[in-house]
């Protein structure tokens, strides 16, 4: 149970991540020229945190499901993890801008709520 309870927080942090960076990033960007050129692009910024999303949320999914067996939680957290990646992947050449955050948000959001709803069922389960 330890192990899962870590990746679920760890997964929830990193969607949150993604929330203030889609949230935050266009404001910075708009008000501080500085900023936006010092930043980087955000197709960079989605690619690594695709490379660290997708193995926590598979390990925490994983591991949380050997204990509750609840497979639609497993199920919502796969839905959130492929519309991030979409967004990662394809994203920046289908969508605008806007549309992009709001994706992205909706797939961190998602994502967030699956590793939360995870992270409640192992605790349900476990027994002291």
């Amino acid at each position: 149970m330890q192990i899962s309870r870590h990746f679920d927080q760890i997964a929830i942090a990193l969607s949150a991540i993604c929330i203030v960076h889609c949230l935050a990033v266009p404001l910075l960007i708009a008000g501080l020229p500085i900023v936006a050129l010092t930043f980087g692009n955000s197709e960079h910024f989605h690619g690594v945190m695709l490379w660290l999303v997708v193995p926590t949320s598979v390990l925490g999914f994983v591991l949380g499901y050997r204990i509750h067996q609840r497979s639609g939680l497993v199920a919502l957290g796969a839905i959130g993890v492929a519309v991030l990646a979409s967004v990662a992947i394809w994203g920046h050449d289908v969508w605008t801008g806007g549309v992009e955050v709001m994706v992205s948000v909706a797939g961190s959001l998602l994502l967030g709520s699956a590793h939360w709803l995870n992270f409640r069922a192992v605790r349900r389960c476990h027994v002291h």
